[in-house]
């Protein structure tokens, strides 16, 4: 008798435990034009999405259910084909619980603490990208019906930059708040470039080991330690690549050797890179004799076009490239983020300022060759 009593214990025990560990996710999907077609659960894998699990939508309603021994990030999508104007693809932290996922004209995920803040959190970053995507239109619509005005214009940029920076901290404050599981890590591995170095070290103190150990967030780490190595106070890092005729060139050929030297990576296809560099050919010229000289490191695909675009913008300076675009090393090297970028060395070749353009270009080199 004590054993049967001791069998039916263990067996309750063991149901229970099953039980905390199961998950439910029931959806609706809004509108007519989904029913009917497949629903999926995915794994984000390092190639593509995998599904998992795969549901039918009847009646605007689907469901999946299963064990979750831990919680793992999942993706709920929806057969893109049906509407590829609509948000079809959605991260869910399966874990212990029942969640309710709604696709509609905004997608939410709603059931557990984690998975609720996601979906606030979303819902402030839509809110606000929004806000952005107003002011981008209100500029343009004034700039081209002629109506622009100086005053209107800053006031325009101010808003955008506000906007921009509370995008930033919601963001920040998100990841910060929740690295520590998976939906946390998803996010920052896709939104750590808009923070500044110093966030992005304050993130990655609170990540786990296995998180920071895998291929992306090395991208990262490895760019914050080049960051590191080319800061304003540090000796330039050489490379070598190749001049247009094709013959080897180093930043030490030029570096360290007694002038000022600016370094400027640019292309021919950027830009912002052809608009300010009428004012690096103003500095140049109006410097070189006093020890200045420049150093143009291209980012251009394509040899012809690149020397095309030397010739167009009147740059007399040296050149050099790999022709490799956003996959050149010297990208990771110097930690650019975006072009134009520049560098300023002094007469020993170690690092002054950073991404000097215009007015605060001319007024730098003045106040370093009066």
């Amino acid at each position: 008798m004590r054993k049967l009593i001791y069998l039916f214990i263990v067996a309750g025990t063991l149901l229970s435990c099953q039980n905390n560990h199961k998950y439910t996710i029931n959806g609706t999907v809004a509108g007519d034009a989904y029913e009917g077609t497949n629903v999926y659960l995915q794994q984000m894998t390092d190639d593509a999405m995998v599904a998992t699990d795969t549901a039918v939508i009847q009646n605007g309603m689907f469901s999946f259910s299963g064990a979750a021994d831990t919680t793992v990030l999942r993706f709920i999508a929806l057969d893109e084909t049906v509407n590829p104007q609509q948000e079809s693809r959605i991260p869910v932290l399966v874990e212990p619980g029942k969640l309710e996922v709604t696709f509609d004209t905004v997608v939410t995920v709603k059931g557990t603490k984690v998975n609720d803040a996601y979906t606030n959190f979303r819902l402030q970053q839509r809110e606000l990208v929004q806000n952005i995507r107003g002011i981008i239109g209100q500029f343009n619509s004034e700039t081209a019906a002629g109506t622009m005005t100086e005053s209107r214009d800053a006031e325009l940029k101010q808003s955008y930059e506000e906007i921009s920076s509370q995008l930033t901290d919601l963001n920040f404050n998100f990841i910060k708040e929740n690295i520590g599981n998976r939906l946390g890590e998803y996010v920052f591995q896709n939104s750590s470039s808009m923070f500044e170095p110093e966030q992005q070290k304050e993130i990655l103190d609170l990540a786990g080991d296995e998180f920071k150990a895998g291929e992306n967030i090395q991208r990262v780490i490895k760019r914050l330690e080049n960051l590191e190595n080319v800061a304003v106070g540090k000796k330039f890092v050489d490379f070598t690549l190749k001049d247009t005729q094709g013959n080897e060139v180093s930043l030490s050929d030029y570096a360290g050797k007694g002038n000022y030297v600016l370094v400027d990576f640019w292309a021919a296809w950027c830009g912002p890179c052809r608009q300010e560099m009428p004012n690096v050919v103003a500095a140049y010229n109006k410097y070189k004799a006093k020890g200045f000289e420049v150093v143009g490191v291209s980012l251009d695909q394509e040899h012809d076009r690149w020397t095309q675009g030397i010739q167009d913008l009147n740059m007399t300076w040296p050149q050099m490239s790999d022709l490799q675009y956003w996959n050149s090393p010297i990208v990771d090297l110097y930690a650019i983020n975006g072009i134009p970028h520049t560098v300023l060395l002094d007469k020993d070749g170690t690092i002054i300022e950073k991404n000097l353009r215009g007015e605060a270009l001319d007024s730098k080199l003045a106040e370093l060759m009066p």
